[in-house]
């Protein structure tokens, strides 16, 4: 019984229901898009600063997360990057060595990011060979 007052109530004004259940389908429908959007952006930003830069995995000596200097930084052992890349799912693999330094000119000072890395594997990991715009590599 108060199923059928229920739906009666409904359609006592057609005008108010139409209105209503089109607001509602509206902002159902937008919002999904969007956040299909919102999601779909996240993943391709995700998947351009993995591809671009960082890969997907790091490896660090223990300790590394704990102080980030470059005495827990450790040295590139002969076959360690060889077993790394011979894993299933590793495409590819590159060595690199971070650190943060003081770069300066005249009297200006500025924090800089110090990158060492090998030139061969960082182009395959980054297609950072591809991006020059003058001069050689």
């Amino acid at each position: 019984m108060r199923f059928k007052l229920a739906w009666r109530n409904i359609w006592r004004n057609k005008r108010r229901t139409l209105i209503t259940v089109s607001a509602i389908a509206f902002a159902v429908f937008f919002s999904s898009v969007m956040k299909s959007m919102q999601l779909g952006s996240y993943a391709r930003m995700i998947d351009n600063v993995t591809r671009f830069y960082t890969g997907y995995i790091q490896i660090h000596t223990n300790g590394y997360w704990d102080d980030k200097t470059l005495d827990n930084s450790f040295e590139n052992v002969p076959g360690l990057l060889e077993e790394v890349t011979d894993r299933k799912f590793v495409q590819v693999a590159a060595p690199r060595l971070e650190s943060f330094t003081l770069a300066s000119f005249g009297q200006q000072t500025k924090g800089a990011l110090l990158l060492g890395v090998d030139p061969d594997l960082e182009h395959r990991l980054t297609s950072v060979k591809d991006k020059l715009v003058d001069g050689q590599y």
